[in-house]
């Protein structure tokens, strides 16, 4: 019976490490899933900025590549899609002082609106950039339908 108890004892144990183990080896928190109040801008209301000639700042994470087939003009590129990676959020974070100063809004393009935007934008806040500033551009490049506002490299 001790030897079983001993046994039983050793699994409990080495099951409680391994537990442990898992959770220590959990990736970090998603920023995409930070507590923000995610702001967007449409599409349409981007343009009519545009047509309005509105003061405002973007910055487009779409990787460089997908930056040279199409873009809103005078975007700043930052290819750092998805900003899933230490190295990719530096490059979010090295940009910010391109766009910290002023009261411009600050819209954030990505290829689909989604995760990099949201991640563009929480990177941008613990860096010191206003959050009423930053919008989200919805449905990202992906769904962009005013080509005629499209600049290719």
């Amino acid at each position: 019976m001790k030897k079983i108890m001993k046994k039983s004892v050793a699994v409990f144990c080495l099951l409680a490490v391994v537990v442990t183990l898992g959770a220590c080896n959990k990736k970090a928190d998603d920023r995409a899933e930070s507590d923000i109040n995610w702001q967007l801008i449409s599409a349409d209301d981007l343009k009519e900025a545009i047509d309005q000639g509105e003061s405002y700042q973007i910055i487009d994470i779409q990787p460089e590549a997908d930056f040279a087939k199409g873009h809103v003009p005078d975007s700043v590129s930052v290819p750092a899609y998805p900003v899933d990676t230490a190295e990719l959020e530096k490059l979010v974070s090295d940009a910010v002082p391109d766009f910290a100063d002023g009261d411009d809004p600050i819209y954030v393009m990505c290829l689909g609106g989604g995760s990099g935007a949201k991640r563009t934008i929480s990177i941008m806040q613990e860096e010191g950039v206003a959050p009423e500033r930053l919008y989200i551009i919805e449905k990202g490049a992906k769904g962009w339908p005013h080509k005629e506002l499209w600049v290719t490299d």
